[in-house]
């Protein structure tokens, strides 16, 4: 990839949703979309939840505001109901993604590597320098694609049903404030993409120079008697240096960017904690509501934000990812590519 290529083409995008679709008609694609809808399901449940716990805690907080005992216990129990049952909604959700995401994994991999091995196909590819480290775009690329995509689309619908489930409980407080949640996450993203768009070509260069690196280490390792019987240690060492300094001086580029990147971020997210206060703390002084309408703005506010902001609190893994899929679907049109030349 040249400084000038595209990271993440339309090519490759389609060629995403190729291999999400060709997993969901597979033999296994049965199981897959159970998994699927097992996940929406208790992704509404994980909504429902958050928003029963922002009522649950504004009066919570509004019964302690009144010195009111009876529903501070009341509401102490229904905050402990709630908890129990994210809880378990919570751990349900991970584990039903980490199945799904083994299963399209196991698929994927079998697919590739019995591409790769069919007509003999690893021969034709090791020498020509078309794709790079194919052995790792067949492990670490196919594991961070398949856990990765599916990460990034539930957290987009998880994203959408927030929006929808809180955009109502912050309106409902004050109109205002939900307006300034949305212009706040739109500005934010855009900066987020202005400022980091160059680690997409950064991390797709230090996959390859990680491989290059490990690479060159094996082969040493593996020819260490021909090394040292032809006197070819300093050629060794000059070589494997050279790969470090390669590795190293490109990781220095990504967290410069990192860093510039975590100052506007972080200063963002600390400003999430206070917007809501600034907006509401003045009507709960006029008497315009209640004492806990603070606390659930404040959370329905993060939640909304949490939600909106997508691109900014995980710009730096879809940059990694973005270079994943660019990567994995060179290898895979290689060897298609091979594939029919053979037959």
């Amino acid at each position: 990839m040249s400084e000038s290529d595209p990271p993440f083409s339309r090519r490759t995008f389609r060629r995403l949703l190729g291999a999400i679709g060709m997993f969901l008609k597979s033999p296994v694609g049965g199981r897959a979309r159970w998994l699927l809808a097992a996940l929406l399901l208790l992704m509404l449940c994980i909504n429902g939840m958050n928003v029963a716990n922002s009522f649950v805690g504004r009066y919570f907080m509004s019964a302690i505001e009144r010195r009111d005992s009876a529903g501070f216990v009341h509401f102490a129990w229904l905050y402990i109901g709630v908890f129990a049952g994210s809880t378990f909604v919570g751990v349900m959700f991970r584990f039903t993604e980490e199945r799904l995401g083994l299963l399209w994994r196991d698929f994927l991999t079998h697919r590739i590597a019995g591409l790769y091995m069919d007509s003999r196909i690893y021969l034709h590819m090791s020498g020509d320098g078309t794709v790079s480290n194919p052995d790792q775009r067949m492990t670490e690329d196919v594991r961070q694609l398949t856990t990765s995509t599916l990460s990034f689309v539930l957290m987009i619908l998880n994203g959408t049903m927030t929006v929808i489930s809180f955009s109502g409980v912050l309106w409902t407080i004050s109109p205002r404030l939900f307006m300034i949640a949305v212009v706040y996450a739109l500005a934010g993203s855009v900066l987020t993409i202005w400022l980091g768009r160059p680690l997409i070509r950064l991390n797709y260069r230090q996959a390859d120079f990680e491989a290059n690196f490990r690479a060159s280490l094996i082969e040493t390792h593996s020819h260490a008697r021909e090394i040292s019987r032809d006197g070819r240690e300093p050629e060794v060492r000059e070589r494997l240096m050279a790969r470090v300094d390669g590795l190293v001086d490109n990781f220095r580029r990504v967290i410069s960017i990192n860093r510039n990147l975590s100052f506007f971020t972080t200063g963002y997210n600390y400003m999430i904690q206070l917007i809501p206060v600034l907006i509401v703390a003045p009507m709960f002084i006029s008497r315009e509501v209640e004492f806990g309408v603070i606390g659930q703005s404040a959370m329905a506010f993060a939640t909304l934000l949490g939600a909106f902001s997508l691109v900014i609190n995980q710009f730096q893994a879809i940059s990694s990812y973005a270079s994943v899929v660019t990567r994995l679907g060179e290898f895979v049109e290689a060897v298609e590519k091979y594939g029919d030349n053979r037959r």
